[in-house]
């Protein structure tokens, strides 16, 4: 019980994190640049709860919390496999312009490279965070050992020594 509270429940949370920021840079620019979305997931397989937001797409929470995927309008799949022009037959001319295929190829690329991009926003964030409240772990550089007639013990240098500059530089 208690490697689960200490490691599997905070690690759990951790990546839903990860995922919800990944996942969130897709939807942000898809809904700026009007494409459609009908999913937003944190986990696959069966969904455990989830709503419906105004715009129609269902944000859920799945039964394996090891991933995630926004699903595009119109797409049959997560992974945005579909041809085009197939895919135009069956949608009217105000669907068609929620398609993520029809997008002009800058926004497609946007979308796509925004989950990774916010994952390292939030990296820097998170990092950031971790230097001002916690600072800079820092070792001294102290002798632990003299080796018996080596050029240090010449030098007068003696176990729990602290070197503090080398050439008058403290850096």
């Amino acid at each position: 019980m208690e490697i689960l509270i200490s490691f599997i429940i905070p690690f759990i949370i951790l990546l839903t994190v990860v995922v919800f920021i990944h996942e969130y840079g897709h939807y942000y620019y898809a809904k700026k640049y009007g494409v459609g979305v009908t999913d937003f997931s944190i986990g696959f397989g069966k969904e455990i709860f989830g709503f419906n937001d105004k715009s129609g797409t269902r944000w859920k929470f799945c039964a394996i919390p090891l991933g995630g995927y926004v699903k595009f309008f119109g797409d049959r799949n997560v992974f945005s496999q579909a041809e085009q022009e197939e895919l135009l037959k069956k949608y009217s001319k105000e669907d068609q312009e929620k398609l993520f295929v029809v997008k002009p190829l800058y926004q497609r690329s946007i979308i796509v490279a925004a989950g990774p991009f916010a994952n390292f926003l939030l990296a820097i964030f998170i990092f950031a965070f971790i230097y001002m409240f916690a600072g800079k772990d820092f070792t001294p550089a102290q002798i632990q050992e003299v080796q018996v007639e080596s050029p240090a013990e010449e030098a007068g240098i003696k176990p729990g020594d602290i070197i503090q500059s080398i050439n008058g530089c403290t850096c």
